[in-house]
């Protein structure tokens, strides 16, 4: 299957390069889509990702006969569903710790004058909890959700002791969709996607019969 990559807040393409790796190994077709919200708001983002998807075979293009999957991490996942309804031939999706839920720990910087210099329009709308979480469509196609635990779990964190993977908790990364699958890993939100374990759960899960 051809498998379109796209990192997290603050990260790079380079982040995703061993599952990626994998991926390949394993024999799918991969690209990593790269972006950086110091630059752009998150709409022009979104634009762009659908840009990319269409050149490299995905939503209408030669290659997607068969469809083709989107592995996202953290922010990544947000921008997979800001665009839904214009990515024809989506297949599946694998979310690595993903925001589903307004974040706390966005919403606690949000008036943090560094905070908001390095992420701009992504950390103010993520900050910006039911408002602007409320207009994000939910998928209706196999969804994998794939949850950290390996954050700190004392009382007076921004998770007030809740299982987290140190960015969000394992709460904020539900989503009730009528095809999500929701796992906890044991990882930390910048490393997830390194994880043995998520490798074997992305390969099983795009494997799979829908």
């Amino acid at each position: 299957m051809r498998v379109i990559l796209i990192h997290g807040m603050g990260r790079t393409s380079v982040s995703l390069a061993l599952l990626a790796a994998r991926l390949r190994d394993a024999g799918h077709t991969t690209s990593s889509f790269g972006y950086f919200v110091s630059r752009d708001a998150l709409d022009v983002i979104a634009t762009r990702f659908v840009d990319h998807v269409a050149r490299t075979g995905g939503a209408g293009g030669t290659d997607d006969a068969d469809g083709f999957a989107i592995v996202g991490h953290s922010l990544g996942t947000v921008v997979t569903r800001m665009v839904l309804d214009r990515l024809p031939g989506l297949r599946r999706i694998v979310m690595l710790a993903p925001p589903n839920q307004p974040p706390a720990l966005a919403r606690l910087l949000q008036h943090n004058v560094v905070f908001r210099a390095l992420t701009r329009d992504a950390g103010r709308r993520l900050a910006d909890g039911d408002g602007f979480y409320h207009a994000l469509p939910v998928p209706t196609l196999p969804t994998l959700v794939i949850a950290g635990t390996g954050g700190p779990r004392f009382a007076r964190s921004p998770w007030q002791g809740a299982a987290n993977d140190g960015v969000v908790s394992v709460d904020e990364t539900r989503l009730a969709g009528p095809a999500c699958e929701h796992v906890e890993v044991a990882a930390v939100h910048t490393l997830i996607m390194n994880s043995a374990e998520v490798t074997r759960l992305t390969l099983r899960f795009l494997s799979s019969e829908p």
